[in-house]
């Protein structure tokens, strides 16, 4: 299990992402009204941002500000186990 950052304060195991889709594509018709039956299963990350991807996993759908190619981008380098960390020096 490694996390992926979303967004916010977020972090998903890698391994239960199941969909990143962009956001656009849940502003009209089917894939709203699908929305609007998942509610209370829906978190809003955005922290006041433009929603830019949603996030699914099997238990829970995340409204995300960052784009679904980049996250796709985190995915796949978990996926291939290269491993970003920044650290903070302090005096």
């Amino acid at each position: 299990m490694i996390p992926v950052f979303i967004g916010g304060t977020t972090t998903v195991a890698s391994d239960k992402l199941l969909a990143i889709i962009d956001w656009k594509y849940f502003q009209e018709g089917e894939n709203k009204a699908y929305l609007a039956a998942c509610q209370g299963r829906i978190s809003d990350i955005t922290e006041g941002g433009t929603p830019k991807s949603l996030v699914v996993t099997a238990d829970e759908l995340y409204i995300s500000p960052i784009s679904p190619l980049t996250l796709k981008k985190r995915s796949d380098r978990m996926k291939k186990g290269i491993y970003e960390f920044n650290s903070v020096e302090e005096d």
